[in-house]
C-alpha cells in the first residue's frame, strides 16, 4: 500500500494516512537527524519507509545485508507467528547497539507491525519509533478533529 500511497489517493476522495509520512512527522517532532530502520527485507531496501524521512533531512541507516537477512528471517519465522526469544531480542539489541556505534543514530524505527512484539522502548538501546503506535496516534487525532 505504501508504495502507491500516491497514485490511490489522487484517485479517491477519501483521507488516507501514509504510515511513513506520520512516522516522519514523529522524527520531526522529536528533532532527530539520524535514525535507523528495521523492519522486513522489503521495507529496509526499498525508498518507500525513507522517501519521506530523506526529504525532511534526516538520514537513515540500515543494517548490513547479513543482519538484514537475520533480521528478516527471524520476522518471518518467529515473531509472526508469535514467537518471542531472548535470544532473537539480543540479536536484535546487538544489531541496534552496532549500528549506533557506526553512524551514532538517535532512535530506531520499528518498520513493521511485528518488531513491537520484542522491541519497545523498555528493551531497545535506542529510543523507538513505533510505525505501529505512530499510525494509530495520528488515526485518532485526526479522528478527534
Amino acid at each position: 500500500m505504501h508504495i502507491v500511497i500516491d497514485e490511490v489517493s489522487k484517485k479517491t476522495k477519501a483521507s488516507l494516512v501514509s504510515i511513513p509520512k506520520a512516522v516522519c512527522d514523529e522524527a520531526i517532532s522529536r528533532g532527530y537527524k539520524k535514525v535507523g530502520l528495521l523492519g522486513t527485507i522489503f521495507t529496509m531496501e526499498q525508498d518507500f519507509m525513507k522517501k519521506d524521512l530523506a526529504q525532511a533531512g534526516i538520514e537513515i541507516c540500515v543494517p548490513d545485508k547479513a543482519e538484514r537477512d537475520l533480521i528478516a528471517k527471524r520476522i518471518y519465522e518467529e515473531l509472526e507467528f508469535g514467537i518471542v526469544k531472548e535470544s532473537t531480542l539480543k540479536e536484535f539489541q546487538d544489531i541496534i547497539i552496532k549500528m549506533q556505534k557506526e553512524n551514532e543514530m538517535e532512535a530506531v524505527i520499528l518498520g513493521c507491525t511485528e518488531m513491537p512484539l520484542i522491541l519497545n522502548s523498555d528493551n531497545c538501546p535506542l529510543p523507538c519509533l513505533d510505525s505501529v503506535e505512530i499510525h494509530i496516534n495520528k488515526l485518532i487525532k485526526l479522528a478527534m478533529q
